[in-house]
């Protein structure tokens, strides 16, 4: 009796996909889990963020070295456990981690080097919502290109998990910003997100409209998450000397990149990636800090989260490659 009460005591359940193709191939398993080791601590996650990038793991854009395999980067949720040598946790600890793979599970074992404590007026599922997306919005506002007052920015999906916080977040820094959406519903959510402005992607007219808002200047930036349907459109209204960050390919990477229209203009393109800003410890806590003080601040508003149960994985890759998700998307085991 008691060897069942133990194996039951550490079965979880997850997401996992034996081969790599389109939604279909995310399966809901059980597996039993272990006790963590030195360094480490186990995690009851009760909020599981979904990135872009997991449907690039999952679809083979990414590759992945082995099966099965357990998407997702990012969760929140409540230390049950820890093991040796763990100074900084405790059991009841509510903590958050943004990159470490493997994220869709009810419970798992994780290192303590890439968690955080989450604030006591942060609530689980905001954290999960903000880890990596906030993260990026920071980035993204404050070190590729530094917003300050009077500037004008551009950001395409701006009713998206990341372009919602760097539209409010841009919007707070001083900045005028224009947002580009897929659809005529989303132009009011990214309205609610900080967007003075908002078009349509290839919004008949559109590059003339943003000549208009910026007296014949261009915008300063243009934060672009979306890549092919986007980018070629974005060179012709940035200014002499401005940037363009290319931080994701939602529709795919760009086809054709100008270089001759970027040297012409001496745009600066930028491809950042996360973790190469976050490289330690110290950056990982200030990155922690000033996500977590934009959301108290009121920074972020009322976050726009859309929920799925971790059963339903597959429909929520769909609806986010389908374009229909808004705002920050997470999972609930």
């Amino acid at each position: 009796m008691l060897d069942k009460i133990i194996e039951i005591q550490y079965k979880t359940s997850s997401i996992n996909i034996s081969r790599q193709g389109d939604s279909s191939v995310l399966t809901y398993s059980h597996e039993v889990l272990g006790e963590p080791g030195p360094g480490e601590v186990k995690i009851r996650q009760e909020a599981i963020g979904l990135n872009f990038v997991d449907t690039y793991f999952r679809s083979g854009m990414f590759p992945v070295k082995t099966f099965p395999y357990v998407p997702g980067i990012e969760a929140a949720g409540v230390i049950e456990a820890t093991g040796p040598w763990v100074t900084d946790f405790k059991v009841g600890d509510r903590v958050a981690y943004h990159f470490i793979p493997g994220a869709y599970a009810e419970a798992r074992i994780v290192g303590t080097h890439q968690l955080v404590h989450v604030p006591d007026d942060v609530s689980l599922e905001e954290a999960a919502a903000i880890m990596v997306k906030g993260f990026t919005a920071r980035m993204l506002v404050k070190e590729t290109y530094k917003v300050k007052p009077g500037d004008v920015v551009l950001v395409h999906a701006a009713a998206g998990g990341v372009g919602s916080l760097v539209s409010k977040w841009a919007k707070a820094l001083g900045a005028t910003v224009i947002g580009t959406v897929g659809s005529e519903g989303k132009k009011q959510i990214a309205f609610e997100n900080g967007a003075d402005h908002v078009f349509l992607t290839h919004c008949e007219g559109f590059a003339k409209s943003v000549q208009e808002i910026t007296g014949g200047r261009g915008v300063d930036v243009v934060y672009d998450g979306v890549g092919k349907d986007t980018f070629t459109e974005s060179i012709g209204v940035i200014k002499k000397g401005g940037k363009i960050v290319l931080y994701g390919s939602s529709s795919g990477q760009p086809e054709h990149i100008d270089h001759a229209a970027l040297r012409a203009k001496s745009i600066n393109m930028l491809t950042p990636v996360l973790n190469a800003y976050i490289s330690d410890y110290d950056s990982l806590h200030l990155f922690a800090r000033d996500t977590f003080a934009a959301l108290q601040s009121g920074i972020f508003g009322k976050l726009n989260i859309t929920k799925y149960l971790l059963s339903e994985a597959a429909k929520a890759h769909k609806d986010m490659e389908s374009r229909e998700t808004v705002g920050s998307v997470i999972m609930i085991p």
